[in-house]
């Protein structure tokens, strides 16, 4: 465990341990529990009382440091996918994939805050983040740019958690154009209405509102209330990919949704010496 980690006072309900043999923040609070790993500032897990857990998490994922874990809430950024050029070998940025520390934790009625900070050894850019578990799930992730100039793209690439991903309908994003990722960032427009999803889904929806996830097989819908974000992307592998995906059981695609608030593609920001970029969003289950 990290100096700062260990050394910081921890409100009830907020422990240090492990999970999957990795170093984690676990909460356990009567309202929810939650699982935060410092590798990547990933959270893993969130169950509201009362409820099954929000996301999903690959029983074949790796942990532990450098680790991309599959599923949770993966941070994306300083770029999405290969960036803007095509030209990033590491997908989806490095902030994913490095050592955070955890910097606060705070009890704020029957919620818990967790501030982190990305570590101090990357230059080109800083990066925190605060989760607040409680009845609702709230997650924000501030970048703030070196002394040179950066393009930055950013993403909170959640993994909700679904019965089954083509019996869902999604709200929100009707009538909106995108990019489609499975065929080369066509432009497209979404039919209004209700999305559904009939074959491997990538894409990246002009759109940046609240959406809603209703899974009638789990009983429950998803709300997914963004801010400070320019795109709503859309994943899913489908049979078509997920066999290419040593961490993703074959026949596990049926139980995901990726809904990700997002500033990526042409939406990327650019920063100045100091300039900074939030988005973040809040998840709450209905019945």
């Amino acid at each position: 465990m990290t100096d700062t980690a260990a050394s910081l006072p921890l409100p009830p309900g907020v422990t240090l341990g492990t999970d999957h043999g990795a170093e984690a923040v676990l909460v356990d609070l009567p309202v929810a529990t939650a699982v935060l790993h410092l590798n990547g500032a990933h959270l893993t897990s969130w169950v509201p009382a009362g409820s099954s857990d929000l996301l999903w998490l690959s029983p074949t994922s790796a942990f532990g440091d450098s680790a991309a874990i599959r599923g949770g809430i993966p941070l994306v950024a300083p770029w999405f996918g290969p960036g803007r050029r095509s030209d990033q070998e590491v997908k989806h940025g490095w902030v994913r994939n490095v050592r955070w520390d955890l910097m606060a934790a705070e009890a704020d009625g029957d919620e818990v805050l967790l501030r982190l900070a990305s570590p101090a050894s990357r230059t080109e850019l800083s990066a925190q983040l605060e989760v607040r578990i409680g009845s609702e799930l709230a997650l924000d992730l501030t970048i703030t740019a070196g002394e040179a100039p950066l393009e930055v793209e950013a993403a909170l690439h959640t993994y909700l958690a679904v019965s089954d991903v083509r019996q869902i309908r999604i709200q929100g994003l009707g009538g909106a154009g995108y990019l489609d990722n499975t065929r080369g960032l066509a432009a497209d427009v979404l039919p209004e209405g209700d999305l559904t999803l009939e074959g491997p889904t990538d894409r990246i929806v002009d759109r940046a509102q609240e959406v809603r996830i209703l899974d009638p097989g789990a009983g429950r819908t998803i709300v997914s209330a963004p801010r400070g974000t320019a795109r709503t992307v859309v994943w899913n592998p489908w049979t078509d990919l997920v066999t290419g995906m040593a961490d993703i059981p074959d026949e596990a695609w049926p139980e995901f949704v990726c809904i990700e608030p997002a500033v990526a593609k042409e939406a990327a920001v650019a920063l100045g010496d100091g300039d900074s970029l939030s988005l973040g969003v809040t998840y709450r289950l209905e019945s």
